[in-house]
């Protein structure tokens, strides 16, 4: 959403990435997430650069979810598509 748009920098996705893999893998979120009692709707890009198994496991956590995964969108699927 940068003006001039820089890309991406893949050093920082990298990180960004083993972090979320530490952190999602600790049971009291992912607990913390089977318990809530409200419907989700994940909106998602199917080309984000983001792992996919984020957004998988967050799905599959949910008791009550929904989810709509735009083809031709990234990482903002409600600016993108």
């Amino acid at each position: 959403m940068a003006t001039p748009w820089y890309g991406v920098n893949q050093a920082s996705n990298e990180a960004h990435n083993t972090e979320n893999k530490r952190s999602w893998g600790r049971p009291l979120l992912r607990n913390r997430c089977e318990t809530l009692d409200i419907p989700f709707l994940i909106v998602d890009g199917a080309k984000d650069i983001r792992a996919r198994r984020v957004v998988d496991s967050l799905e599959a956590a949910l008791p009550d979810v929904r989810r709509v995964t735009l083809r031709r969108a990234g990482h903002l699927p409600w600016t993108e598509e």
